[in-house]
C-alpha cells in the first residue's frame, strides 16, 4: 500500500489516532468534529484540510485491505471447491483474470498513455511464475515417482527373498490385472 506521508494524526498517541480513524470510518463526524476532538484530547491544532488528506489516504488503505481480503477469500473458496488445486495456482488464476480485466477496461486514451513495455514485462513475469511453478511440480512429481519405484523395488526384493509364496501370488495377480487391462500395468 502506498502509505501517505506522516501527518500530525500519525504522530498522535495510538489510542487517540485509533479513535480518529474510527471517527473517519463511521462517517458520522465532520472534519471539524475530528479537529475539535484532536484539539480537546491531544492539545494539537490541525486543519480540516489536513484531516481530509489523512482521511483520503486512510480510506484508500482500508479499501486496498478490503480488496486483498476479498481476493484471498476467493482463493480459499476455490481451493475448498477444488481440493487438488494448489493455492499458488489459485493465485495465478485470479491474478491472470485481474490483469486481463484491467487490460480490457482500458480506454483507447489509456492504451495510448500506457507503456507497452511495462505491460509486456508484467505479463512476462506472470508467465515466468507459472512456468517456474509447473517445472517445479514436474520435478517434485518425478522425485515422488522415483521414490515410489525405489520403495516398490525394495518391497518386491524383500517379498521374493523372505516370502516367496506371497511374491509368486502377487506377481500372478499383477500379471492377470495387466492382461485384463490390455497390457497396461495397474
Amino acid at each position: 500500500m502506498g502509505r501517505r506521508k506522516h501527518s500530525t494524526i500519525d504522530l498522535l498517541d495510538a489510542e487517540i489516532k485509533s479513535t480518529v480513524e474510527e471517527m473517519i470510518l463511521s462517517a458520522q463526524f465532520t472534519y471539524k468534529d475530528i479537529a475539535e476532538y484532536i484539539r480537546d484530547t491531544a492539545g494539537k491544532n490541525i486543519s480540516q484540510s489536513a484531516i481530509c488528506r489523512y482521511a483520503q489516504g486512510f480510506c484508500a488503505d482500508m479499501e486496498a485491505i478490503r480488496v486483498a481480503q476479498e481476493n484471498f477469500k476467493a482463493i480459499m473458496q476455490e481451493c475448498a471447491r477444488y481440493p487438488d488445486l494448489d493455492t499458488t495456482e489459485g493465485i495465478v488464476q485470479i491474478t491472470s483474470n485481474l490483469m486481463m480485466s484491467a487490460v480490457r477496461s482500458l480506454s483507447q486514451e489509456d492504451l495510448k498513455n500506457t507503456d507497452p513495455m511495462k505491460l509486456i514485462k508484467q505479463a512476462s513475469e506472470l508467465v515466468r511464475a507459472v512456468s517456474y511453478k509447473r517445472n517445479l511440480d514436474m520435478k517434485n512429481k518425478g522425485l515422488s515417482e522415483m521414490g515410489f519405484d525405489a520403495a516398490k523395488g525394495k518391497l518386491f526384493n524383500v517379498l521374493e527373498e523372505k516370502y516367496p509364496e506371497l511374491y509368486s501370488k502377487l506377481v500372478e495377480v499383477i500379471e492377470k490385472e495387466k492382461s485384463d487391462l490390455g497390457g497396461e500395468e495397474p
